[in-house]
């Protein structure tokens, strides 16, 4: 008996002793972060000498996030602690890569380059491309060469349906505007590959897409390939409407890389990289001291624990906007910004012994997309700048038209442009429009209320302090139905408290006032209804607010608002009764003005106590 004992134990120490390793180094990973300075591949200090593996196969990753559809948009292009202005176009973009690739094949002249996207490259889309359904943004692409990608949120905005109708070229389903209806309709030639996306009713992925693709690579005689896995955010259900997201499941991220990275590996492919619609940021403290972290962080957190000798080499991570370059672990972990404001490069080398990329062989690096002004000798892809003339041209019959006059010849600022308390000026007029609307269309509306990434730009003035429709357009771009929901007033309070957790919320009609503790935790102090200070919201009290489908639904985790009673729903979209209300307010003599940013003030803890006396 004691000799069994003595069995069992030392069983189960030696288990302790293989499983360990594996256990410690996922719990203790460690997370290097560095910050880009370099504006171009070739003032880069630290790619591998070409030389050194001549016996390898040279790879490289030219990748983007987030595009949005900005075929034209600039912007400040953020990367670690410098600043660009100006950043963006796709024409510039697409010079860019151009380049990148140029000096790669200069130095490896056999070496193979894949242009990849990880989500989001439509939806939200300025009106050069939202009013031809997004396919301008899909010509572009091809121009450029993206031959991979995968699911973003933005990419259900219209449907999954909708979506693939684009990706694959096919004619349009019903009817839209005659820009769209004249354009022409064209393969993406983008590889559309989701591993975590699956019907409900099936079980399967959907439209006939797959988790991952393979691509061979080789260097004269040298041969090996390249796995490639898509990766969706599982927060779907707080990201689009309810008719967009519910026909699908969205199953965990890292358990879903782990799978198929061992389906991967099982076909001897090692060298893997994941296109993931999550979120990262790399920043700098006041000392200068890099930290990265984010969703992204955590899914590869996860995956080491799940699978210790995973092979995973590169995730190319979006949906945050922010910029990133990071090693987890093994792992490269990178993300360019947003609309076409940066790109990623990454290059390795394959052993075609392993079949995986050779230790420490794998570089990335994220660089700025510089305005003519900054880097005059890049000149814009004359081809992809005729994609975008030609989308301009066919859509100016509608955004050219002057719907308003503005106080100020200068753009009224958007969420860029955040006070302390996340107000912005744009964003207090979408909301007033849509509680005029509603008052309008005799629903007799209390509040407004709107989630702040539902605005997504400011309001462009022109010169002659013109506002056009397209600029109208561009702040409100997602077409979401507008609803009147009954609610009371501890229910308000409820969802105005929901905003600290998450996303921030845009409100017309109230306004409070709050205090932060030592630990910045918010109190609401008191809420008030309409201007002044006269009329404290009742919490008892039942009120009508206007709110968009998408946190109606509990979108953004705004999860109060579908407590409330639906009254009715305003005809015309948000975007319809934004534009509408820049109309109205120009008809009556009134020039459209920034809104003092006065809806949410941050007061003291003395004058809170004051106020609670």
């Amino acid at each position: 008996m004691a000799r069994s004992i003595k069995k069992e134990l030392a069983f189960l120490l030696l288990a302790v002793a293989v499983l360990a390793p594996g256990q410690a180094s996922a719990s203790k990973l460690e997370v290097t972060s560095k910050a880009d300075t370099a504006i171009k591949p070739a003032q880069s200090k630290d790619w591998k000498n070409p030389k050194k593996y001549s016996r390898d196969i040279p790879v490289q990753f030219l990748s983007i996030n987030d595009l949005h559809g900005n075929l034209s948009t600039t912007g400040t292009a953020t990367l670690g602690q410098k600043s660009y202005s100006n950043a963006g176009t796709v024409a510039r973009l697409a010079a860019y890569l151009d380049q990148a690739q140029k000096d790669f094949k200069k130095k490896n002249k056999q070496g193979t380059t894949f242009r990849v996207e990880s989500g989001d490259i439509v939806g939200a889309s300025p009106a050069n491309s939202s009013l031809l359904q997004d396919e301008s943004t899909m010509h572009a692409l091809k121009a450029m060469k993206f031959t991979i990608g995968t699911l973003g949120n933005h990419e259900f905005d219209e449907g999954l349906g909708e979506f693939n109708r684009i990706l694959l070229g096919k004619k349009p389903t019903k009817k839209y505007n005659s820009a769209e209806m004249a354009y022409p309709h064209q393969k993406s030639g983008i590889k559309l590959i989701v591993a975590n996306v699956v019907r409900k009713s099936t079980g399967k992925v959907p439209y006939g897409w797959k988790p991952y693709t393979i691509k061979a690579v080789k260097a004269g005689k040298k041969k090996a390939k390249v796995g490639f896995i898509g990766i969706l955010t599982t927060e779907m259900p707080t990201l689009t409407t309810k008719k967009n997201y519910s026909a699908f499941k969205y199953l965990d991220e890292a358990k879903t890389i782990a799978k198929y990275e061992k389906v991967l590996r099982k076909k001897g492919v090692k060298a893997i990289v994941v296109l993931a619609h999550k979120g990262v940021e790399t920043v700098a403290d006041s000392k200068g001291k890099l930290t990265t972290s984010g969703d992204s962080v955590k899914i590869l957190k996860k995956l080491n624990k799940i699978d210790p000798k995973n092979t995973v080499d590169l995730m190319i991570a979006g949906h945050s906007h922010q910029y990133a370059n990071a090693k987890v672990g093994k792992t490269r972990l990178v993300q360019a910004l947003k609309y076409g404001q940066a790109y990623t490069d990454s290059i390795g080398y394959i052993s075609p012994k392993t079949k995986d990329f050779v230790k420490g062989s794998l570089v990335s690096h994220v660089y700025p997309v510089l305005s003519a002004a900054d880097d005059p000798k890049t000149k814009d892809n004359k081809t992809v700048a005729k994609i975008v003339a030609d989308a301009d041209k066919r859509v100016s019959a509608i955004t050219k038209q002057k719907i308003a006059t503005a106080q100020k010849a200068e753009t009224i600022t958007g969420r860029e442009n955040n006070n302390a308390s996340n107000e912005n000026a744009v964003g207090d007029l979408v909301v007033d429009a849509q509680l005029s609307e509603a008052n309008r269309q005799g629903f007799k509306a209390d509040f407004a209320m709107t989630n702040g990434g539902g605005v997504r730009s400011g309001l462009a003035v022109g010169s002659d302090k013109s506002i056009t429709c397209g600029a109208a357009m561009a702040v409100q771009p997602f077409g979401n139905s507008l609803q009147v929901l009954t609610m009371t007033g501890k229910q308000i309070l409820a969802a105005l408290n929901q905003q600290y957790d998450h996303y921030y919320l845009l409100v017309s009609g109230l306004h409070y006032v709050y205090t932060k503790d030592a630990a910045g935790k918010v109190k609401i102090v008191k809420v008030y209804v309409g201007e002044g200070e006269k009329t404290e919201l009742s919490l008892t009290k039942t009120y009508r607010v206007v709110a968009n489908e998408f946190i109606a639904g509990g979108g953004d985790h705004f999860t109060q608002f579908t407590a409330g009673k639906k009254v009715g729903i305003l005809t015309g979209t948000d975007t319809e009764t934004f534009i509408s209300y820049l109309k109205q307010q120009t008809a009556s003599g009134k020039q459209i003005a920034s809104p003092a940013l006065n809806r949410k003030v941050e007061i003291s803890a003395d004058q809170a106590a004051a106020l609670e006396k």
